[in-house]
């Protein structure tokens, strides 16, 4: 009798064993230049600001990696600080917490606040600003406030996870490529009426 037991517990610890594990997926942005490693459960969606080269969600939080040309900023802290307050000047009560480090041995800035928009609705972020060899990149999160406490880790995270593959085409302006509309894609958020859902 002891024996079956043992057996089976052993077939089933081999079945187990041998079932597909869900990994990592890695997802390119369209001009190839790019790319995230995004953890289980996460899948890309569409962006809808040309200069956003990635986005993904696990349907609580967003994440979006933008890049851009050196060249175009003084140095890191002014792109971290025009990049962050594209976010903050929306936010009626935020109080922004920043932080230098590195990501994968290059310089960054993180910058996080929770804060409610012009809608009522509140929202935290959590912006990762990385000097890589050749470009300037931002990886920012975005989870409403009831989430955000669970997923800001795996959010600051996301910035460890990107990958510069080459150099991009022309960034578009600095007017054009402010995300306006990346609130609009976090977790809960209606698409306009008219636009089918994505």
């Amino acid at each position: 009798m002891d024996s079956r037991i043992i057996v089976i517990t052993a077939v089933v610890g081999v079945l187990v064993c041998a079932l597909p594990a869900r990994a990592d997926t890695t997802i390119k942005s369209n001009d190839g230049s790019v790319e995230i490693t995004v953890p289980n459960g996460w899948h890309q969606t569409k962006a809808r600001v040309p200069a956003i080269k990635i986005q993904a969600t696990n349907g609580r939080a967003v994440v979006l990696v933008r890049t851009a040309q050196k060249e175009d900023y003084r140095d890191l802290k002014s792109f971290a600080q025009t990049g962050s307050q594209r976010f903050m000047k929306r936010l009626t009560d935020a109080e922004p917490k920043s932080e230098d480090l590195q990501v994968n041995g290059k310089p960054a800035i993180r910058v996080s606040a929770v804060g409610t928009q012009a809608n009522g609705v509140r929202r935290g972020y959590v912006f990762t600003f990385v000097d890589t060899d050749t470009m300037f990149v931002e990886v920012l999160g975005i989870a409403r406030a009831s989430a955000f406490k669970t997923e800001q880790a795996t959010l600051a995270d996301m910035a460890s996870r990107v990958k510069i593959l080459g150099a991009a085409g022309p960034a578009p302006s600095a007017q054009t490529a402010t995300p306006s509309t990346a609130a609009d894609t976090a977790p809960g958020r209606q698409p306009p009426k008219g636009r089918q859902p994505r």
